[in-house]
Order: C-alpha cells, then sequence, then structure tokens
C-alpha cells in the first residue's frame, strides 16, 4: 500500500471569523443530487489557482490541506490513472444495465458514485479525484502541418477531489492561501 499526500485548496465564504474557519474548516458539501461526486469535503488540487478562482469576488477564505490516501485502494483517481477510468466505465455500465432506456439517457457521475457508495464491498474508495474539462489553454502537440487531427494538450485544468467523511482523519490544514490576515495568523 503506497501512502501518498495530496495537496488540496478547499474554498468557503469567509463567514464566522478566523476561529470558527480555524475549527470547522473544510466543511462538508451538502448531500445533494448536486454534488458532482456526492457528499463530502471537496478541494481544489495540486495548486491554489481553481481555489482562487471559485465564488468569483465573494469574500473567501482558502485553506490548503494535505490530504493522505493509498493511492492504489483508497483514492479513485479519475484523472491521472486510466485503468481507474476503466473501472469507472465498468461501473457506469453495471449502472446502465439496471435502468430503462429513458433513465439511461439521464446517467451522470453522482447517480454512479451515489449507487456504489452504499456497497462499500464493491466501491472501497475513501476519496475521488475528477476533472470536469475546464481548463486555461490549450496547446496542439505537433506544427498542424503534420497533424490532421489536430490533437492539444489541455493546460491547467480544473481538477477536484471529494474526501468521504469516513477519511476526514486524513485532512490535515497546513495553512491558508488567503486572506491574507489567516494566511499571517496560522501556526500549525
Amino acid at each position: 500500500m503506497t501512502q501518498q499526500i495530496y495537496k488540496g485548496f478547499h474554498t468557503c465564504k469567509d463567514k464566522g471569523g478566523y476561529e470558527h474557519i480555524v475549527k470547522n474548516i473544510p466543511f462538508k458539501s451538502g448531500s445533494g443530487e448536486d454534488q458532482w461526486l456526492t457528499e463530502g469535503f471537496y478541494f481544489w488540487t495540486d495548486s491554489p489557482y481553481w481555489a482562487r478562482k471559485w465564488l468569483g469576488t465573494q469574500n473567501k477564505v482558502i485553506g490548503q490541506f494535505d490530504i493522505e490516501l493509498c493511492r492504489e485502494t483508497e483514492l479513485l483517481d479519475l484523472v491521472g490513472n486510466v485503468e481507474h477510468q476503466l473501472e469507472f466505465v465498468k461501473l457506469k455500465d453495471t449502472v446502465l444495465r439496471h435502468l430503462d432506456f429513458v433513465a439511461r439517457k439521464k446517467i451522470c457521475v453522482h447517480q454512479v458514485i451515489s449507487y456504489f457508495r452504499k456497497r462499500e464491498t464493491i466501491f472501497p474508495y475513501s476519496a475521488i479525484k475528477a476533472e470536469d474539462g475546464r481548463r486555461l489553454e490549450s496547446i496542439r502537440f505537433i506544427d498542424p502541418k503534420f497533424q490532421a487531427r489536430k490533437e492539444t494538450m489541455d493546460l491547467v485544468t480544473r481538477q477536484q477531489m471529494c474526501v468521504f467523511e469516513k477519511a476526514k482523519d486524513r485532512i490535515k490544514l497546513t495553512g491558508f492561501d488567503g486572506p491574507p490576515e489567516f494566511t499571517a495568523r496560522f501556526t500549525s
């Protein structure tokens, strides 16, 4: 089992003051069907770039975290692991077999994860990492005169990790990316 520390950035509204936020961050998402990766603690991964964009110009706090997970057994990595992506396709196909034609057309990531989170023997994961197709920019791999299809590489993709409640003890606040008064006051 390979434990790995993932860097995460959690954005929340600047409400309740420093002590309240330090005591309660990260905040767990709701449990509604609008939660992309189901209920859990959401983090922008690797860099605070997307955390700073989240919530627009609202007053916000960005907590920086270390998240320790086993990359083979605890994290379903749908960004950087093709085997995990293939596994997710199989999970999706399993759900589709139980649905009628109309319901199949409406299937979404949230529904697949919700279905399998209730079946821990099949779905032992404590967290999921995914990306939504947003990116800052893309660049062609080679000059188009050599390549008819013009494949590109996406850069600064928007990646999130959702850590489930059962792994909350694997999340450690290591500081703040902002606002400056939080950064200055924090001591680990």
